[in-house]
């Protein structure tokens, strides 16, 4: 990327000045509200691209030409604000790498990483072994396993046992 293609935050505009280059039906569209979100945004933007001095501040970055983005520490999902210290820049590599799972961030001492959900549990399998070991077996550890106290652990860990049936084969 060219300095050229941040001339836009370099220096922060007064909103008129912002939104002097916008079109009349897309400033006819947005509320004050929605319009003065956006401008601070910009300012967000531009002040967290000036203090990180325009470069990606991942230490593991290996595509410095690559475009530039703000990544939000505390997710906006999350109720991560749009705040300077809840902004980074990083490069639009290093970014998607990170949310799709497939890279760290590393800055200020500390790393980042997404965490992909576990697997989902498969129910017909565990309620296949839980058949298997009220089979074959009558205790498991020295513990009596019976219908009555399946039921128990599972609406202790909060699994929808209902759906189950009594054991019986089917």
């Amino acid at each position: 990327m060219t300095k050229k293609n941040y001339e836009l935050y370099r220096v922060i505009k007064s909103q008129e000045g912002y939104f002097s280059t916008w079109t009349n039906d897309s400033l006819e569209s947005l509320t004050p509200n929605l319009k003065a979100e956006i401008y601070a945004r910009y300012i967000v933007k531009c002040s967290v691209l000036q203090r990180d001095e325009f470069k990606c501040r991942n230490e593991n970055c290996e595509y410095p030409d690559s475009k530039l983005t703000i990544h939000h520490i505390k997710f906006k999902k999350n109720n991560g604000e749009d705040k300077m210290k809840n902004c980074v820049t990083i490069c639009k590599t290093c970014h998607q790498a990170f949310h799709r799972g497939k890279g760290t961030l590393t800055f200020d001492n500390a790393t980042y990483q997404i965490h992909k959900g576990e697997e989902k549990v498969n129910w017909k399998k565990i309620r296949a072994q839980g058949k298997e070991l009220r089979k074959n077996k009558k205790e498991f550890h020295g513990i009596r396993v019976s219908w009555e106290l399946i039921c128990i652990l599972m609406k202790f860990l909060e699994i929808p046992f209902y759906e189950l049936n009594d054991g019986d084969d089917d």
